[in-house]
């Protein structure tokens, strides 16, 4: 992935950053990305459905019930 390095105005970066504390994101790049993408869809250069379909073909990691109740202790734990 290639890094890119903007400027952004004060009103943006504390919007970036509001996203992020409130827990929607977790950090400024997640954000910025995903701002880009909801753009893109918004003006035609990406089509929501291919986005989506491409999503999906993505494996994932299989959870069960039990394994994720004993992750969130782990996680509960660390706290």
């Amino acid at each position: 992935m290639e890094r890119i390095k903007f400027k952004l105005e004060k009103t943006e970066e504390e919007a970036l950053d509001y996203l992020v504390k409130v827990g929607l994101f977790s950090n400024r790049d997640e954000a910025a990305r995903a701002a880009i993408l909801k753009y893109a869809m918004d003006i035609g250069v990406l089509d929501r459905r291919a986005l989506w379909q491409k999503m999906g073909e993505v494996k994932r990691r299989k959870v069960t019930p039990n394994r994720l109740v004993k992750d969130l202790e782990t996680l509960e734990d660390e706290i």
